[in-house]
């Protein structure tokens, strides 16, 4: 029941094999669960024990995928016979780090003069054929021999960051047995010094680069390249003679104990000047390969070269080694000290100091977009912080645009003309190119040249005759070579070509020197013609950005000038809209006083009958002053109608009850006295005036009658008229 628990359909099994081939299951079950229980013991306690001995009894290297080592260590193990009897491996064309900054296709290899034929697997191949393969063992362990010593090589890959590739991933370490790990450690010596070997006479360049995840830089190798002779250098024999005694006694550990104890700074500086194409380039690579120095190439024009990076790039830098700074007239670090006063100002203590010529140049963007400015160029080249050993050398083709303050004693501490080819250059060149050199006509190597051969001394003598018969033949085409060298030097106008532009037309004609005497003068003339055709064109293309430059300018000025009138159009229509918007504003604020002051008119009105007249003067404003003049001014004028009116229908009552009261009155009786009757009469006979109110315009006022005046509120409401009546009625 226990076995079906575990392993259903075990008793039906069983029952079966026990029914046909008569075998009891049962009997062998407690054998299978021993052997079980000791496989688990086995592994368990073998893992603890390994864990405990790699612990405490082995020592172990692991080796960065993202140093120099790694490269150095691949290609060791791609030689080893372990590695290429693995039955689980790795192939490769290229075995460098894939980490950013040490991948590299491998240029090296294809450079190599002598590795045309390869030997692989007992069978020649050679590159034409393909690429050689690098063979390395797969992702595990291997063991394998090594100075009598077992070691262990563990390749494996991590599993986080799953977003790199394998190759990115990979970590590699080497163990061995015991605590003293110095096997391990020749074991790297060995690796280094196989895969240096490659570079004895090559000269490796390296360049400052960034990483693609981060911004800080380092330096990357991007080529070796064959060392070259210094004595390809065309130049002056005294001036490098004077170089490489210079470069040597500085290299001298003697040199540096002898400025330390001075307290100098152990630096060198050289600043090579002169016109393209005269070996500026060349002259530091042939120095660098000469004292078998690497060389580090700084970059000022490129858009991270900023104070902070070159900083960086300049701690890293070994004491040994050549520091190229190409072009640095075009850097755009030309006088960028400038002070206010438009001079140049220079940070060190030489006041004597006189800037050279003025040149357009980015004098003031460097520091505001965080480029490398000329000031952070200068302290990182020997201030405080600067790197001491390493030989600096500067290269321009335009001395007078350079900064005093940048090549003054302490920068630059040799200063090397190059000039355009004399005769005698030019002669150097010509047998550089043409004199026989060995290995020129040298047959490719076979591999029967491997095979060792027995001569016997006929055959000896033969060839000695042979090799003596070569000499004769190379002596006699040196002669020849450096006849036909006078002649071409002679025909070539002096300081008038390039090393360079003679050198290419040399080496159309390599395997011809006749030819290349012969048509000197047709080079002459050519190159003379594509100078004026290059120079017509250069004037043509100069003329052209003038005008172009010319009608953007005036363009420029015009869209100024429109820019301008519009903006005098819109800031004349802002003012004259706040000029209406301040008197809409004004005119408002005056009508909300009107209102107000009427408001207040009404009530003052609506008041003044029982206040003081003099008062109420005194109260009104000057526009409600003007306003009752102005109405007292109509009534009056209608009061004076009035009582014309008045008066003479009064006159005529009169008149009319004289003619009656005589004709009806004896002559001899008095005048009678007006009584009420009469009075009532005459008030009958005017004007209806309906008398709401009673108010004395002014005291000691008079109506023209010797009568006080009287204001009589008539039928019409808005006006009140002032009307002048008398209070005699003539009888």
């Amino acid at each position: 029941m226990l076995l079906d628990f575990f392993f259903p359909g075990f008793s039906m099994f069983s029952t079966a094999v026990q029914k046909y081939l008569h075998v009891d299951l049962t009997i062998y079950i407690p054998l299978v669960i021993l052997l079980g229980a000791i496989t688990f013991a086995w592994r368990y306690f073998s893992e603890q024990l390994w864990e405990l001995t790699e612990s405490y009894l082995m020592s172990v290297v692991d080796i960065r995928t993202d140093d120099e080592i790694y490269n150095m260590l691949m290609a060791w193990v791609a030689a080893q016979r372990f590695s290429q009897g693995a039955r689980r491996f790795v192939v490769n064309t290229n075995l460098n780090s894939r980490s950013w900054f040490l991948w590299r296709y491998d240029y090296d290899d294809e450079e190599e003069d002598d590795a045309d034929i390869i030997q692989e697997g007992g069978s020649t191949i050679t590159k034409k054929d393909k690429k050689a393969l690098a063979y390395t063992p797969t992702f595990g362990s291997h063991w394998f021999w090594y100075k009598g010593r077992i070691l262990i090589f563990r390749r494996s890959a991590k599993e986080q960051n799953s977003y790199l590739t394998v190759s990115e991933r990979e970590e590699i370490s080497i163990s061995c047995f015991g605590r003293n790990p110095w096997v391990l450690k020749e074991l790297l010596h060995e690796a280094r010094q196989t895969y240096m070997k490659r570079d004895e006479a090559k000269t490796l360049i390296y360049r400052g680069a960034s990483s693609r995840n981060t911004s800080e830089p380092t330096w990357q190798r991007c080529m070796a390249r064959t060392s070259r002779p210094f004595s390809t250098v065309i130049l002056n024999e005294k001036v490098k003679k004077d170089l490489i005694d210079d470069v040597t006694d500085y290299l001298n550990p003697a040199t540096r104990r002898w400025y330390s104890n001075r307290g100098i700074p152990y630096r060198r500086g050289y600043l090579l000047y002169g016109p393209p194409g005269t070996g500026k380039s060349s002259l530091s690579l042939a120095l660098a390969g000469f004292f078998k120095m690497r060389i580090y190439i700084v970059s000022l024009s490129s858009p991270s070269a900023n104070e902070e990076n070159l900083a960086s790039l300049f701690a890293e830098l070994p004491r040994r080694c050549v520091v190229l700074l190409e072009d640095i007239d075009s850097a755009g670090l030309t006088h960028t000290r400038e002070g206010d006063n438009g001079a140049t100002t220079s940070n060190d203590d030489s006041g004597d100091m006189v800037p050279g010529q003025i040149t357009a140049g980015n004098t003031t963007t460097n520091n505001n977009t965080g480029r490398l400015s000329l000031s952070g160029l200068l302290n990182i080249l020997d201030g405080v912080a600067s790197q001491e050993g390493r030989v600096l050398i500067m290269t321009t083709n335009h001395l007078e645009k350079l900064d005093k303050a940048l090549i003054r004693p302490g920068r630059v501490d040799m200063i090397v003309k190059f000039d355009r080819a004399d005769k005698g250059m030019t002669a150097d060149i010509f047998k550089a190119i043409f004199a026989p050199l060995e290995g020129d006509d040298a047959p490719a190597p076979t591999a029967s040249d491997a095979k060792p051969v027995i001569l016997d001394a006929k055959a000896e003598k033969e060839k000695a005759d042979k090799k003596a018969e070569d000499d004769r033949k190379k002596a006699e085409k040196i002669e020849q070579i450096s006849k036909l060298a006078e002649q071409f030097a002679a025909k070539i106008p002096e300081r008038e070509f390039s090393p360079a532009e003679i050198q290419g037309y040399l080496l159309k004609n390599k395997r011809n020197p006749e030819g290349a005497v012969e048509g000197a003068e047709q080079f002459i003339e050519d190159t003379r013609k594509e100078r004026r055709e290059k120079e017509a064109k250069d004037e043509e293309q100069k003329k052209k950005d003038e005008a172009k430059k010319a009608e953007g300018k005036k363009k420029e000025e015009e869209e100024k000038k429109k820019k301008e009138a519009e903006e005098k159009a819109e800031k004349e229509k802002k003012e004259k809209e706040e000029r209406e918007e301040k008197e809409k504003k004004e005119k408002e604020e005056k009508d909300n006083k009107k209102s107000k002051s009427r408001s207040k008119s009404k009530d003052e009105e609506a008041s003044s009958s029982s206040s003081d007249s003099d008062s109420d003067s005194d109260s009104e404003s000057e526009y409600q002053r003007w306003r009752k003049w102005r109405k007292a001014k109509r009534a009056k004028k209608a009061a004076k109608k009035a009582e014309k009116t008045s008066a003479k229908s009064r006159d005529e009552a009169v008149e009319e009850r004289s003619e009656t009261t005589e004709q009806k009155a004896s002559p001899d009786t008095p005048p009678l006295t007006p009584n009420k009757a009469t009075f009532e009469a005459a008030k009958a006979e005017a004007p209806a005036i309906k008398v709401d109110e009673l108010k004395v315009a002014g005291q000691g006022s008079d109506s023209g009658y010797g009568t006080p005046t009287t204001s009589v509120k008539g039928d019409d409401e808005s006006d009140a008229a002032v009307v002048s009546a008398p209070l005699a009625i003539k009888a």
